[in-house]
């Protein structure tokens, strides 16, 4: 049992090294069959490509390489076209965040601009409100004062407050422009009465420093802001005045197609031609003016530049140091529309002697210095912060109002419109009202006009806010009231 167990046990391994040769042997057979197999395929389908070349001509073997190669061809262009969608993609995507970026960017600085604006106006306002008042007692001052040093020092002050008015104004129209709320009325008028107000404004001016102004006559007619196209064209003569010597000044208009050029000429000091675009910055002036103390402020033509903007118009300057320059406005050319002739009235011989006037203002020094003014031209005055104030103080005086002078801005958002309504509802529709602000925009000047109401800017000189209320009081009276009450 022994010895047959172990030769059994050593024949085991004997066995299974037979075994595994024939057992790889039938798997290379197996792969030699199948590869066999292959190969009668191969040679089958050849066979048939070749037959269908030899068919098909010579062209075919040409056909099949191109067709190959074009294959590559549009393999290659599509790899090259999906990295290139991929790229622009993340070109697009890069371009919306910027985008995104700069709409949040311009959003602000609209907000900031805004802000700035409001804070300009607000601050105009305030700023503007103490001037007036020191205007209004300094030309109760004049009045009193005899002595020729006393008025020498009156028009000191007055110089340096015309300064500061003048500053505060440019600012808030700059800002005002810059935020683009300022409206333009666009409309068509001629050109002569235009020239012919500007002729008798500065003529007396340009006579007293010993210049010439002539203007020259026109009948074109423009399409335009009568009153933005005004401005522009007296900073050109204001600013001719100002730098001009000796010589003359002149202002014409010629056809130009569809424009008209609008020109002022002057010999003044003239502008080096690498400094004209400098004129048109804030703050920023080339040469010296002629005479001392006649120095700008350096805002007139960068506001002129954004008025032409805004107009629809186009500065040009030429200039010729020592010589002179000449400033070019164009615009658009329009037929000269028909326009009455003003009438000419002589004044009526009203004064407010004895008349009872309401002044309206939320600003009490102000509200002080106007009734100290109206009442030194014999009005009998009430003063009150509000309307309904003012019919208070009217009923308990026993009082019946002939005039109102209000002012547009007063407390919890009212207007002087509403107070004038008021008192009238109180006192009668025919009560006579004017209104005053140091806001003299052209949108609240258009509401005074559309109640019926004249306005007036709280800078104009106190004789033409006399020449106004006397107006109303003639008016008041049922007699005609002049020219120089009209001004709404």
């Amino acid at each position: 049992m022994t010895a047959f167990g172990k030769v059994a046990a050593s024949d085991a391994p004997a066995d299974e090294e037979w075994a595994r040769p024939r057992a790889g042997t039938e798997e290379i057979e197996a792969l030699q069959a199948e590869i066999a197999r292959l190969k009668r395929v191969n040679a089958v389908l050849m066979d048939r490509v070749e037959n269908d070349m030899s068919a098909r001509g010579p062209s075919a073997f040409t056909l099949f390489q191109a067709a190959i190669t074009l294959e590559n061809r549009v393999a290659e262009r599509t790899a090259e076209l999906t990295s290139l969608t991929h790229h622009l993609f993340q070109q697009i995507s890069e371009r919306c965040a910027a985008e995104k970026a700069l709409l949040l960017a311009k959003a602000e600085a609209e907000k900031a601009n805004l802000s700035k604006t409001r804070f300009l106006a607000a601050a105009s306002h305030d700023l503007r409100q103490p001037l007036i008042v020191a205007r209004l007692y300094l030309d109760m001052l004049r009045e009193h004062e005899r002595g020729a040093r006393g008025r020498e020092i009156v028009g000191a002050i007055e110089s340096s407050l015309d300064v500061v008015e003048d500053l505060v104004r440019a600012l808030v129209d700059i800002s005002r422009l810059d935020a683009g709320v300022w409206p333009a009325e666009i409309s068509c008028f001629a050109l002569a009465p235009l020239f012919e107000r500007l002729r008798q404004d500065f003529e007396p001016q340009a006579q007293a420093l010993g210049l010439r102004l002539r203007v020259a006559p026109t009948s074109l007619a423009v399409r335009s802001d009568r009153s933005l196209l005004e401005r522009v064209l007296r900073n050109f003569l204001s600013n001719a005045v100002r730098y001009t010597a000796r010589g003359s000044i002149l202002l014409g208009a010629r056809r130009r197609g569809e424009e008209v050029t609008i020109e002022a000429f002057d010999t003044g000091v003239g502008v080096e031609a690498q400094d004209i675009p400098l004129i048109f910055e804030e703050f920023r002036q080339a040469g010296s003016a002629p005479r001392e103390g006649e120095r700008g402020l350096g805002l007139g033509l960068a506001i002129c530049e954004r008025v032409a903007r805004l107009i629809g118009a186009r500065i040009e300057v030429a200039s010729t140091p020592g010589r002179g320059s000449r400033f070019c406005l164009r615009v658009e050319r329009a037929e000269a529309p028909q326009e009455p002739a003003p009438r000419r009235e002589p004044a009526p011989a009203a004064s407010l002697d004895g008349l009872c006037a309401v002044v309206i203002d939320n600003d009490r020094r102000l509200r002080a210095a106007l009734a100290t003014l109206l009442r030194s031209w014999g009005a009998i005055v009430v003063e009150a912060r509000s309307a309904k104030a003012a019919v208070a103080a009217l009923r308990a005086a026993r009082k019946s109002p002939r005039l109102v002078v209000a002012d547009y801005h007063l407390d919890d958002g009212l207007t002087g419109v509403g107070a004038v309504a008021f008192l009238r509802e109180a006192f009668g529709g025919e009560l006579q009202a004017l209104i005053v602000s140091s806001d003299a925009s052209e949108e609240l000047r258009r509401h005074a006009r559309a109640e019926g109401l004249n306005f007036l800017p709280k800078t104009a000189a106190p004789m033409r806010l006399r020449a106004m209320l006397n107006a109303l009081a003639a008016r008041g009276r049922g007699e005609e009231p002049s020219a120089a009450g009209a001004g709404r």
